[in-house]
């Protein structure tokens, strides 16, 4: 592991103790080993002199494939990594306070979008918006707190003060999720969550700028080989409490059961049944936001505190120098003439300092078409977990839960990085292929537009296997013929479907508000009927249309019906619909099907036309139903047969008559899922490969293209990028302009083949900054040249100097 993480970090960022610590091992490997020496000789790391005492000792073979051995003194390194000997004891802290605080916001962001879908109601269109919204915020937030730490309060009490609103964000978003607390007041619910998730994301983008930083400053100057290493450490930390947290709280949301599911607008278990607690999935990552906060603190009279730089921002001085050559330009003043427009910041800006702002734009100009490649990732949390919830988790005796899949990604990361460092990118190069950061770019876009095909055809497959439970803002309602001899022609609002005699037709629309219907028969005598009405918000109503007694004129039996439906058991409702009895009916349910009193399960007994009883919790299997009339029901006889409940089902169990005999006519309310969560894998390993050719070349292509002033004006350009990706997933599902979900799909991956293809274009004209370069810079403010000072790599000192070298800064 220490191997392979410092080679490929050295490989991106050229740390040069590094390169040479990389070829010793190389060269040792080709030799055969080289002059080694015990534990107590590996005090100095990446010194490349040999073992103080001169002690020698075979190394064991690493890569018997190329016959060479690794010194001893590798090792020596190796375990160094492992045990981080040398390191400042205060990064320890920095490193546990990433681990927690990554552990709440992705724990947190997991769930989210089924929190907003099926605890608080929204439909699934605003519950995206509201999701990605969060993203924006938590991604537009990092600039304000990089200006703040840098102005005012430096890094670490910006850290402290910020950690404090995210707590405070956490705990509020866990208390909206706490019946008890709000008294089932839904607006309250929703103002509570809104205000928690802007404080989380003030709190998350605050911080994110300033904790590796803080880190790097706590390495000292004869530690300074030490700062690659720590940052695969913190790389590190980042992707173990995400994966952790993406596994273990959709456990505590959907496998714990708190407040007997009170205040929840969902119908599913996995979507906010009655066993959902999202109280508690809220509030462990709440917990740990703390435990981040007091570690961090413990370390507090350990840390290197560098006071802010104070004086101009650099950030302000970049827009400020736009601002004047545009002043100037218009106004005809400045040094412009015939060079580049920014020179007209001249000479209120030195002329270096103008050319790197010009640099600066050229960049900025190439991260144009990537936000799009954003929108797509993100939908990870949102469009791709909504799409989960639909499809069937079970994979043997184990049961994956929809938002689950998403720890797919850091899992797949950890795997990729190296992998595409030591095979991929090496063959890649042999074959002269994409062997530019843009050209990686492109390829990594065209992949995640793959990914969104490959949802497009599931989804168009998903949304072939049957109905399921509303969301909030919609009503399903089954209409039910019960008529034996005629059909019936259902007219509601725009919509006109025929249903045949005791057949069944289910219709889709919106809750709590007032529909037109009709209903016309085909066999005259029976004539017509109108009637408005409104279907409660999520519920799965069930119209039965018969006829009245004694008119013998089509009549309607409205059942509202709201149920919890399981993962592993079936929801019923018995439902008496024989037209004209004027007596009741017992309904028995039996396991097995052998129809022996003995073995009844669940019995409706005493229902007349139109009642019904609803059964939740059955046990999937197949039941016999037997039916049997009172004195007062004649002309009809008891009847057995045999229907299968299927898990995650909602059956309608409508008895009917025919003839002299009772008949049982099961409708499927809600139809179990059956196209495999598993079908997800290759959508998740296509967009995390893309991730890795676009994302980390992306950050890299940032870095090494800015000039040396200006490298945080970039970083925080790229950062940007998320942000407004994040904004076309929320104007695209809040407009609605595509209705079909499988069609937006397809229209996001379009719109990446699209930018793919604009982003290919314009690489063929950008020319590359060589690599290394550095240079200094001077900010001239007015008259006597005031010289702008920068962060140099040494803790506590500023100077114009600004090394190009990650590891350096």
């Amino acid at each position: 592991h220490g191997f392979l993480c410092t080679v490929t970090i050295n490989r991106i960022y050229r740390d040069s103790r590094g390169i040479r610590w990389s070829r010793g091992v190389s060269k040792t490997v080709e030799t055969g080993g080289m002059a080694m020496g015990k534990k107590d000789g590996y005090d100095e790391l990446f010194d490349g002199e040999p073992n103080a005492k001169g002690q020698k000792a075979a190394g064991e073979s690493l890569f018997p494939e190329y016959g060479g051995k690794v010194s001893g003194k590798a090792w020596g390194r190796v375990w160094q990594f492992f045990t981080c000997q040398g390191y400042p004891y205060s990064i320890f802290f920095i490193v546990g306070n990433e681990f927690c605080e990554r552990f709440s916001y992705y724990g947190m962001r997991a769930i989210l979008v089924l929190y907003l879908t099926y605890y608080l109601g929204f439909n699934e269109d605003t519950s995206t918006a509201l999701y990605h919204t969060f993203i924006v915020l938590c991604y537009a937030t990092p600039l304000l707190g990089a200006i703040i730490a840098d102005s005012c309060l430096g890094k670490f009490k910006t850290i402290i003060i910020l950690s404090i609103v995210y707590a405070i964000g956490n705990i509020t978003l866990s208390l909206s999720a706490m019946p008890p607390v709000l008294n089932d007041n839904d607006t309250a619910y929703k103002i509570m969550a809104f205000g928690g998730l802007a404080l989380i994301a003030l709190g998350t983008g605050g911080i994110k700028p300033c904790v590796a930083a803080f880190g790097g400053d706590q390495f000292k100057d004869h530690q300074r080989g030490l700062l690659s290493k720590f940052f695969s450490i913190f790389y590190f930390s980042i992707n173990a409490g995400s994966l952790i947290s993406t596994l273990l709280t959709p456990v505590l949301r959907g496998d714990v059961s708190c407040f007997g599911g009170e205040g929840c607008a969902g119908d599913e278990d996995g979507k906010c049944g009655g066993r959902d607690c999202y109280a508690l999935a809220f509030g462990i990552p709440a917990i740990l936001m703390i435990i981040s906060l007091f570690i961090f603190l413990v370390g507090s009279r350990l840390y290197v505190k560098n006071k802010p730089p104070g004086g101009n921002n650099i950030f302000f001085m970049f827009f400020g120098c736009l601002w004047t050559a545009m002043k100037n330009k218009i106004a005809g003043r400045g040094s412009g003439g015939n060079r580049k427009f920014i020179h007209y910041a001249c000479p209120e800006y030195t002329e270096a300092f103008a050319n790197d702002v010009w640099a600066v734009l050229r960049v900025l100009v190439i991260f144009l078409p990537l936000p799009v490649f954003w929108s797509l990732f993100d939908q990870q949390g949102s469009r791709w977990t909504l799409q989960a919830t639909r499809m069937n988790g079970d994979v043997g005796a184990i049961h994956i839960k929809p938002d689950q899949m998403q720890a797919l990604n850091p899992i797949l990361i950890l795997v990729f990085i190296p992998f595409f460092e030591v095979v991929v990118y090496p063959i890649l190069n042999k074959l002269h292929l994409l062997r530019r950061p843009l050209q990686r770019m492109v390829c990594g876009m065209l992949l995640a537009g793959l990914a969104f095909m490959v949802a497009g055809f599931i989804q168009l497959k998903v949304q072939g296997t049957g109905y399921h439970p509303p969301i909030g803002g919609e009503a399903r309602v089954t209409f039910t013929n019960l008529l034996t001899d005629s059909r019936v022609m259902v007219e509601i609002d725009d919509r006109t479907f025929n249903i045949g005699p005791d057949q069944s037709t289910m219709w889709i629309g919106r809750s709590n508000m007032t529909h037109s219907m009709m209903f016309t028969a085909d066999n005259p005598i029976y004539g017509n009927l109108s009637e408005d009405t409104t279907f409660e918000d999520q519920s799965l109503g069930h119209v039965l249309i018969g006829l009245d007694e004694l008119s013998q004129q089509l009549d309607l039996v409205s059942l509202p019906g709201r149920y919890n439906v399981t993962e592993d058991e079936a929801t019923v409702r018995v439902i008496n619909g024989v037209v004209g009895l004027t007596g009741e009916i017992d309904v028995q349910l039996y396991n097995p099907s052998d129809c022996e009193d003995e073995d009844t399960q669940f019995a409706a007994n005493g229902l007349g036309f139109g009642q019904y009883e609803i059964f939740e919790n059955v046990s999937v299997a197949e039941y016999s139903f037997v039916i049997n009339a009172t004195a007062e029901a004649e002309g009809a006889k008891s009847v057995c047969g045999d229907r299968e409940m299927v898990a995650g089902g909602v059956y309608s169990v409508i008895v009917t008559r025919s003839n002299s005999s009772f008949r049982v006519n099961v409708v499927k309310s809600s139809e179990p899922d059956s196209v495999s969560l598993l079908l997800q894998i290759p959508m998740y390993v296509l967009i995390t490969a893309g991730e890795i050719m676009f994302s980390i070349t992306g950050l890299e292509f940032a870095y090494s293209q800015a000039p040396a002033s200006m490298k945080s004006i970039c970083q925080a350009a790229w950062l940007l990028t998320v942000c407004f990706g994040n904004i076309i997933d929320a104007a695209v599902t809040q407009s609605q302009i595509i209705e079909n979900q499988a069609g937006e799909f397809f229209f996001f991956a379009s719109l990446m083949g699209l930018m793919a293809i604009i982003l290919a274009i314009m690489s063929l004209f950008y020319k590359y900054v060589p690599v290394p370069q550095a240079r200094k810079s001077k900010v001239n403010r007015s008259t006597d040249e005031e010289t702008m000072a920068f962060v140099d790599s040494s803790p506590g000192n500023y100077d114009t100097s600004v090394k190009t070298d990650i590891s350096e800064l």
